[in-house]
């Protein structure tokens, strides 16, 4: 039936953002049954929950644009999450330079296997560790910081960034103290920055600090600090955590099936890509992706105004049973398909193939050189998120 008399933010689905954070697939499988488009007051959104109707509105990024006022208040203006066009494809060009595939593969030794296997050997002597916390997200921090410039800066200013950047985006406003602490970050980090300047300036390095200075600039002129920062923090977020929550969620969809946890122990090279898909659709780590609609357009039957703020729920779509059979369970042997955990378009996540490449370089190794890896019997793992979404917390052992 035809509903364009109804407008998308007229369809109103109330759930607290608490009940979101601790579990979003109920109301999930709720909403694509029942009201796959609705206006959920918590966040500001009207959610769009099916892997069809994500998938035609992800198609139709010139409607379907980016939205700009959380990106702006987090990250600062402008960046690449927030421009379209012609301003978008700079930003984007000089963030590629060292994520397409070539260029990751000329580094996926020195940089990536070789962090993973540092980082996993430091603690191998202790039998036991928070897989995220003490593993994951340091390896991911350093190789992704490394490869972005940052070699000089300790782990725990890099983590304090991306904590800091990380938790602003996800507050959603509720919380001065942490829109402060965010804003303090962005001070840090620009600080950092001007003591990098000139010299870059001078002697590009190959780093992304430095493609985001020169590319695409005349010669002899860089940009300015006010012109980069935005995106630096971008790919603080996006580049620091995927990989590790992509590959922390990875691991504990494993957990849930030992029999395919095995696997990997015996041939972690083998398996460790069909772990990483599988992973990042039944755990996005990145839950959905903001929209803004620049034109009316109907979708599903419903109008959507321009102007309308829209959460494509990415973590729903990837569940959508229309798709994937027995969507709520990690499986190792599922028939290949796409999911869209890497979003849509021209905002398809550019880190893509780098996040894919470290997480599965990060399951290899831990595997290979943690021997008889195994969830902790005596502590519980911790998922909890909804716009971002992990195994923030997986105690793990292994045979010191």
């Amino acid at each position: 039936m035809d509903r364009t008399d109804l407008t998308a933010a007229g369809i109103v689905h109330d759930v607290a953002l608490e009940v979101l954070e601790d579990d979003p697939y109920p109301t999930y499988a709720w909403m694509r049954r029942h009201r796959p488009v609705a206006f959920v007051p918590e966040t500001g959104r009207v959610w769009i929950t099916t892997w069809d109707l994500c998938d035609e509105a992800g198609r139709n990024d010139k409607v379907f644009g980016p939205t700009s006022e959380v990106f702006h208040a987090v990250y600062g203006n402008p960046n690449v999450m927030s421009l379209s066009g012609p301003e978008h494809l700079a930003h984007r060009a000089a963030l590629n330079a060292c994520f397409r595939p070539r260029a990751v593969n000329g580094y996926r030794e020195h940089i990536l296997k070789a962090t993973a296997v540092r980082y996993i050997d430091a603690i191998r002597d202790r039998g036991q560790a928070d897989a995220n916390s003490a593993i994951l997200e340091r390896i991911s921090m350093r190789a992704i910081g490394d490869v972005m410039g940052f070699t000089d800066v300790h782990d725990d200013v890099l983590i304090r960034w991306f904590r800091g950047f990380a938790a602003y985006l996800v507050d959603f406003g509720r919380s001065s103290e942490v829109a402060e602490h965010g804003r303090a970050i962005k001070a840090e980090l620009a600080a950092d920055l001007r003591t990098r300047l000139d010299s870059l300036a001078a002697h590009p390095d190959g780093s992304t600090v430095s493609h985001l200075l020169h590319d695409g600039m005349p010669d002899g002129t860089t940009r300015g600090i006010d012109e980069i920062i935005g995106d630096i923090g971008v790919m603080i977020v996006g580049g620091f955590q995927e990989p590790a929550h992509g590959a922390a969620n990875s691991l504990h969809g494993l957990f849930t099936r030992p029999e395919q946890a095995a696997r990997l122990r015996a041939d972690p090279s083998a398996w460790s890509a069909a772990a990483v898909e599988e992973g990042l659709r039944w755990l996005a780590p990145f839950g959905m992706t903001e929209k803004l609609t620049t034109a009316d357009v109907t979708l599903g039957g419903i109008l959507f105004p321009a102007g309308t703020e829209v959460a494509m729920v990415l973590g729903s779509a990837n569940r959508d049973a229309t798709r994937y059979a027995d969507p709520d369970v990690f499986d190792l042997d599922r028939p290949r398909q796409s999911h869209a955990s890497f979003g849509y378009g021209l905002h398809f996540c550019l880190g893509h193939f780098v996040a894919r490449q470290l997480e599965q370089v990060m399951l290899e190794e831990m595997f290979a050189r943690l021997p008889n890896l195994r969830p902790d019997p005596d502590q519980e793992a911790t998922v909890h998120g909804w716009a971002v979404r992990a195994a923030k917390r997986l105690p793990v052992v292994w045979d010191a």
